[in-house]
């Protein structure tokens, strides 16, 4: 069974935060995420966050677009509607260019808008867990997860003040 109990300890600095996050690590210490109110270089790899496939979501987002695009460009104007304007062919690929590439920009940012919201759980009508509302200002949290009769949590906060924190408490999550 896990336990959904964790020590936050606060901090001011993010030099701070990252050599306390690497010292708890090092100690064995299960460190559930650090929160911070911009991104701390090197963090997501102490974390052992990996990179995002978020480059091939969006490369797929365009592809699309620009397959819409063309599909739709030539259907209209070969097949549907032919007209000949200026002595041009029907089927002038040069004239697809603006539309297919705005197209593909489109898809690529909604489809990105959408895949952060469902990622991020962000759905209408939910309401934030915001670990701490200083976090979003000028703080930093780190989250460890408390393991039941495995922890040592009197050596877990003296490990949390001694590197800094300014303040050291439990917390419950849901």
């Amino acid at each position: 069974m896990q336990t959904n109990k964790y020590i936050l300890g606060v901090y001011d600095n993010p030099d701070k935060i990252y050599s306390t996050t690497k010292k708890l690590i090092n100690k064995g210490y299960k460190v559930d995420d650090v929160y911070s109110p911009f991104a701390i270089h090197g963090m997501d790899r102490l974390l052992g966050i990996k990179r995002s496939n978020l480059t091939v979501a969006a490369f797929l987002f365009a592809m699309t677009g620009l397959t819409l695009a063309v599909t739709f460009q030539v259907y209209v104007s070969k097949i549907d509607w032919p007209m000949i304007i200026g002595g041009k062919p029907n089927l002038h690929i040069p004239t697809y260019i603006p539309i297919t590439f705005e197209l593909s920009i489109l898809f690529t940012a909604f489809g990105m808008v959408t895949c952060f919201f469902i990622v991020n759980r962000m759905f209408w009508g939910k309401n934030a867990d915001i670990i701490d509302p200083r976090v979003t200002d000028d703080l930093f949290v780190v989250s460890i997860q408390i393991q039941e009769n495995k922890t040592d949590i009197q050596a877990l906060n003296q490990i949390l003040v001694e590197n800094g924190a300014l303040e050291v408490r439990e917390r419950i999550k849901d």
